[in-house]
């Protein structure tokens, strides 16, 4: 994955993730918001055909840096616990 810093402060960050699209920013953006520090998590994209989205985060007390990190860190356990899950019941749909 390909991702590019256009911000970067203590308390902010925005960063553009080419190649991706509303159904990545849309989950990192509710991932984020679960963590108590985040003030604002969000994205934009300009135009669906001709612009990357752009995730623009803000927090209250954490580096917005780390808690970005963790966001990814959690979408990547909750994406390995579904292929888990899926995984299991069509193994024990396909009994022979």
């Amino acid at each position: 994955m390909k991702v590019k810093t256009i911000e970067h402060s203590r308390a902010e960050i925005k960063v553009e993730f080419p190649e991706e699209g509303h159904g990545f920013c849309n989950l990192l953006r509710k991932t984020l918001l679960e963590e108590p520090s985040v003030e604002f998590a969000g994205y934009t994209i300009d135009h669906p055909l001709l612009a990357n989205p752009v995730v623009s985060l803000k927090t209250k007390r954490r580096q917005a840096n780390v808690v970005l990190r963790e966001g990814f860190e959690k979408m990547l356990a909750r994406t390995e616990e579904f292929r888990k899950k899926f995984n299991q019941a069509v193994s024990d749909y396909n009994v022979d």
